[in-house]
């Protein structure tokens, strides 16, 4: 026999991509007001003509090199794409059979964050000669709701465990989110069967994005020796943390 955790994050995130674009239309947008950028934005998507949708500006360039077909915000995402609640304070559920989440046993608590990759933008290109530095569309959907979590299985006789529970997490420029989970060093792929959101507001802006500084996700199979180390100071300070807790005879 097995029993369900549900673990996710807040109940406030959202949509999240970055894309490149012409620089040209950077340059053009980058001293705007947002609000002009987004309906810019809505009226391309809309689909219609060019001028004939309200909020279009008929003097900012073409916002990619081919505009014969144009792809929305959300398919403008070969730097970033992600859907994830704000913050890296998650909670835990029980699950029944039924698959529902019993709310009155809910367990808060901070993970201990195994890495974290930076994508942020920046208002110019880089000056380095070195520097690759790309123009980039930054498009955010802001929402409140569940943005899918992780179910972990623990046997019947198991007790399920914060302290185990490690993250990997994105730094971005609205925010910082949980991007990976793993429980007792055991990754848990992400669970979308839980989505419900609801929107709030969009936010975009433009800029430079330096791919000679890309953080990409850490792979175990090409960055062992990096591993070895994650791993070997989640362990001290695992043990350091139960110390605390059997010192002050507190249940673990």
């Amino acid at each position: 026999m097995t029993k369900r955790y549900y673990v996710r994050g807040s109940n406030y995130g959202g949509e999240l991509t970055i894309g490149t674009v012409t620089p040209e239309f950077v340059i053009y947008w980058q001293d705007r007001e947002q609000d002009e950028l987004l309906e810019h934005l809505i009226a391309l998507e809309s689909g219609e003509e060019a001028g004939s949708e309200e909020g279009y500006d008929p003097d900012s360039p073409d916002i990619e090199t081919d505009m014969e077909y144009y792809s929305s915000w959300y398919e403008m995402d070969d730097i970033h794409h992600e859907t994830a609640s704000s913050g890296t304070e998650l909670m835990a559920f029980s699950l029944d059979d039924d698959n529902e989440i019993d709310w009155d046993k809910r367990i808060d608590f901070e993970p201990h964050c195994l890495y974290s990759r930076e994508v942020y933008t920046q208002e110019e290109p880089g000056e380095d000669i070195e520097d690759n530095s790309v123009p980039v569309l930054v498009f955010y959907s802001s929402e409140k709701g569940d943005f899918g979590g992780w179910v972990i299985e623990l046997d019947d006789d198991e007790k399920f465990d914060p302290d185990l529970v490690t993250v990997s997490t994105a730094e971005h420029d609205h925010g910082e989110t949980v991007e990976r989970l793993w429980y007792d060093k055991k990754e848990i792929e992400c669970d979308y069967d839980f989505v419900d959101t609801r929107g709030k507001s969009y936010y975009a802006n433009v800029g430079w994005f330096n791919k000679r500084w890309e953080d990409k996700h850490l792979d175990p199979e090409t960055t062992k020796e990096i591993w070895d180390e994650v791993w070997e100071y989640y362990d001290d300070e695992l043990t350091e943390k139960r110390s605390r807790k059997e010192e002050k005879n507190i249940d673990i």
